[in-house]
């Protein structure tokens, strides 16, 4: 239960390798069997208080009696501690009496790695509560943008082993010279700039709008929503270079509405300013009451493109063609959405092209790095008014930092329930809006040039490690047994 207070809103990374160091502990004389339930007692918890919101959206917005939205957030959970399990039996299946401790700590942190990532891909996957996010306020994270997010949690694992062995071993001031050494030693990237900076700034204005997910798709306040939005840009523009509202902001496609964005693309063009926004787009534009859409950043003004979100959220977004029956006649999903093709152009903005993510995508970096090194900054854009007043608003925001240190670009976060904020290359806010609030975000930008490891290899590096060591210590088991069945062979006389 401890790992989950590594992550926002808590931020206790201490916590989290505390969390691992015990849980490797635990496992360390068990049989593959026991440790697999251990695992998954230690998944449970994890995600149990990790994830929890999940039900709020399927009870709330799904229309689901509570009991079973939370039943089908417990399967949910019970999936995801699969993984941690799959790690510890692993592990101990793995591990012989006679593999050396330092053996056993890489062996552990490259299971965790890989499994992660497995967490990551496996059915669309679902990457929320990856280690290496919650690392970013320990010095790890001067690295994140050379190993980066699966690099980063191969670390603190490897910490928290190093940990267990300064507790249990006899030569424990060994070990806790190399834990103190590893979360210390990366403190001399610190002064390591990975992009170049341009000396004049772009201007940014952000509308969080707070408005609550019913009213947001009530027909009844629609116009009285636009008028909200209307008003707010009326303040900005002319005064910023670039305006943004958050996910969906406008609710129904361009169409319903052609006239108020015709004024608006006008005045924006007139006053040289950018305007971004969230709205669903038609598949089929010559019917705007087309069932199938998709969720896009489009622009006005002095801004050309548009983005569509590659990486939808399986049930929130789209239906599963094998569970589209069940999920019609329960009334969970209303609609399905399209996925963006993998290969957009970037949207520019002032024609400066930057990178986009919506929402769930924020936790996919290789998303992100698709659009690297040609965009300038990063623009995301989010509405987690589905989950209420939870802990996914924070732990989202939290993602969003990781991001911009792992890429070494400015970022603006446009979050229709709060916490909307511009974060810089180091993954430091320079402005934020409390969460659950109204307001509008002022504040600057300055786009950047270059790539940081990162970008130019991705995860293959730290993936190959993780795969090098589990492939040695397993080429090295059958050696082992091997040799130990040959010397009990009775020889043919």
């Amino acid at each position: 239960m401890l790992l989950p207070f590594g992550f926002a809103p808590f931020h206790l990374p201490g916590a989290a390798i505390l969390g691992i160091s015990l849980f490797y502990t635990q496992i360390q004389p068990s049989r593959p069997r026991k440790a697999f339930f251990q695992g998954l007692a230690f998944g449970l918890g994890l995600f149990g208080l990790g994830v929890s919101w999940v039900s709020i959206s399927i009870h709330h917005y799904g229309h689901l009696p509570l009991l079973l939205a939370y039943l089908i957030t417990s399967v949910f959970v019970l999936f995801l501690a699969l993984f941690p399990a799959l790690c510890a039996f692993l592990f101990r299946a793995l591990c012989s009496p006679t593999l050396p401790s330092l053996i056993k700590a890489l062996l552990f942190s490259g299971l965790w790695c890989l499994t992660e990532y497995l967490r990551a891909i496996f059915c669309t996957g679902f990457p929320w509560l990856t280690l290496g996010f919650g690392q970013i306020d320990t010095p790890l994270h001067y690295l994140l943008p050379i190993i980066g997010i699966y690099g980063l949690s191969f670390l603190a694992v490897l910490a928290a082993c190093f940990l267990t062995h300064a507790v249990r071993k006899s030569q424990s001031p060994a070990w806790l010279l190399c834990f103190v050494i590893l979360l210390i030693a990366p403190q001399s990237l610190r002064t390591i700039q990975w992009s170049t900076l341009e000396s004049t700034p772009l201007t940014v204005g952000v509308v969080q709008a707070n408005i609550s997910m019913r009213d947001k798709w009530d027909e009844a306040v629609f116009w009285h929503i636009m008028e909200h939005y209307q008003d707010a840009i009326q303040q900005l523009i002319g005064k910023k270079q670039i305006i943004l509202l958050s996910e969906s902001a406008i609710p129904l496609p361009a169409g319903y509405i052609q006239d108020f964005l015709t004024d608006l693309h006008k005045q924006a063009q007139q006053s040289h300013t950018a305007i971004l926004f969230g709205i669903p787009e038609t598949i089929n534009h010559s019917e705007p009451a087309s069932d199938t859409y998709y969720n896009t950043l489009s622009t006005l003004g002095t801004a050309s493109g548009v983005y569509r979100k590659q990486h939808l959220v399986p049930f929130g977004e789209y239906i599963p063609a094998y569970f589209a029956p069940m999920l019609t006649k329960l009334n969970l999903i209303s609609s399905d959405m399209e996925a963006g093709n993998a290969h957009q152009a970037l949207v520019r903005a002032h024609n400066r092209p930057f990178a986009t993510l919506i929402c769930y995508e924020l936790a996919y970096p290789q998303l992100l790095r698709q659009q690297l090194p040609t965009a300038e900054w990063i623009v995301s854009l989010s509405d987690d008014g589905w989950f209420g007043h939870s802990l996914a608003s924070y732990q989202h925001l939290q993602m969003a930092q990781a991001l911009s240190i792992l890429t070494s670009r400015y970022q603006i976060v446009a979050n229709n329930d709060g916490l909307s904020s511009i974060i810089n290359p180091q993954g430091n806010f320079v402005n934020t809006l409390p969460a659950f609030t109204a307001g509008i975000l002022e504040g600057d930008i300055y786009p950047a040039q270059g790539m940081t490891p990162w970008v130019k290899w991705g995860d293959r590096p730290i993936l190959g490690l993780c795969g090098i060591i589990i492939l040695g210590v397993f080429v090295s088991r059958l050696i082992n047994r091997s040799k130990h069945e040959r010397r009990f062979e009775t020889p043919i006389s």
